[in-house]
Order: structure tokens, then sequence, then C-alpha cells
């Protein structure tokens, strides 16, 4: 899909991030890392594994993910491919989110998400993250309006401009969340595609308890801020510089 962009939010994933892009690469996707503040040289080992890098200050990788959505729409790519920097998803399985999407596009250029849903060697996952995961997941499908089996993925693909449009709030992690909440109420389509649950070295960024209060808060926030933005939004145009700056996104720089 010659309109697709990989897009890679990172924060001090030098050691982890070039074997990633490096698959992507291999796939003959173009490749966009967004440096989030990293103070490692997540820059310079992305572009030597053959990425651009958008460098921002640090603001969490929701902000991470509308720079990037920014940058892919103002290049024309109408299609952009979300994966986490740090090695926790097999880039090969990028093959898996296409095809479903190449499915979805063929019905016409209506808007849809496609979500990596982590179930195979999901028993690799430690116990209390899955029963987060799952708590989140009811969550964001109660508010959704429509089942959500991994709200919390970060292996995704949809059109960039679509989440220009949205009104998120979130900055964190917990715009994934809002997305899920947001597009469900607008009846946007979501497929999600099985892919395969990796457990590294890294220790999580995420809070077990805070992080959890936040994605529930964020699934409430979202569908009370969905009611109104329907009324008067028409989610398939494309948007205007003045969406993207209402985004919040700022002018990160292309190093």
């Amino acid at each position: 899909m010659p309109e697709l962009l990989a897009i890679v939010p990172a924060y001090n994933e030098a050691t982890r991030i070039a074997p990633v892009i490096a698959v992507l690469v291999g796939l003959g996707l173009p490749v966009l890392v967004v440096d989030d503040g990293s103070h490692d040289d997540t820059a310079a080992a992305a572009r030597a594994a053959g990425a651009r890098v958008l460098r921002k200050p640090n603001g969490g990788k929701g902000s991470a993910i509308l720079a990037g959505s920014a940058w892919a729409v103002d290049q024309g790519f109408r299609l952009a491919l979300f994966i986490d920097g740090d090695g926790q998803h097999d880039p090969r399985e990028a093959l898996r989110l296409i095809a479903a999407a190449k499915m979805l596009d063929q019905r016409g250029r209506e808007p849809f998400l496609v979500i990596g849903r982590r179930m195979l060697r999901i028993e690799c996952q430690p116990l209390h993250r899955r029963f987060l995961n799952r708590l989140s997941s009811l969550t964001v499908t109660f508010f959704a309006g429509r089942r959500i089996i991994d709200s919390q993925s970060g292996f995704r693909l949809c059109d960039p401009a679509l989440l220009l449009r949205l009104p998120l709030a979130g900055r964190r992690y917990d715009l994934e969340s809002e997305v899920c909440v947001l597009a469900g109420r607008a009846g946007i389509t979501v497929t999600e595609v099985p892919i395969t649950v990796i457990y590294n070295d890294k220790v999580s960024g995420l809070h077990p308890v805070w992080d959890t209060l936040r994605f529930l808060k964020a699934a409430v926030f979202a569908w009370f801020r969905a009611r109104p933005w329907l009324r008067r939004a028409t989610v398939s145009l494309r948007p205007t510089d003045a969406a993207a700056d209402r985004a919040g996104i700022g002018q990160p720089a292309l190093g």
C-alpha cells in the first residue's frame, strides 16, 4: 500500500528500536519515528536503521501519535500503521493489519480502525497485566457501545487524519482508549486481528494502578465528549491546519 506510512512513537528505545525499523523497511514501508524527548540515542539509532525521525519535547505517547499523524497527513499519506518501538510487537505481523485494512478499503473511503489484538501466546502476559487490560477493555466496550477486546494495544492502522478529527484530550497512554470509545460512538468500523504477545527485558512504563485509573477516566470523559461532537462532526473529512492546531501538536523538528 504505497499510501501507507509506519509511525513508531518512541522514548528512550535506542537499544530496541533498530530491529523493529529494519523489519518494517524490509516490508517496503516508509518509517517515521517520533522521538518523544528521548535522553538516549533513539534518534540516531532510528536514522541508522532507515527511518526518518521527528523529534519533539517529551509529552507522552499520545502526543507522539498525534505529531506523527499530523506529519503523515501533511506528507499526503492516507493510512498510518502505528507500532511501538520497544520490540513488544512483532513487526512482521504488520501484514495482518495491512490485509485487514485492504479488505475494509475495498468497501470505499469510509473511516476504519484496525487493532492488533494480543491473543497469540497470551500465556506469556503477566496475570496482573491481563486482568488490568481486561478491565480497561470492558470499560471501553461499555462506553464505545461495541465490543473492543484489546483497547490498549499500540499496534494499529487507520487514516491519520481521523485521529486529528477526533476530540481527543489524552496525551499519554490514555489516548488509545479514547480513540476506541470515540470511534465506536461515531459508528466507525473497528476490526481486531490476532497478534502475538511479546515480553522482553523492558520495564513497562505503565503504572498498574494510576494508568488503569487514567484509562477508565479517559473512557468516561470520551463518552461525554462524543455526543456534542457527533452532532457537528463529519469524521471522513481530512483535517484542516486549524484542526491540527486544536490537537495541541505544536511544531516538532524533523531531523
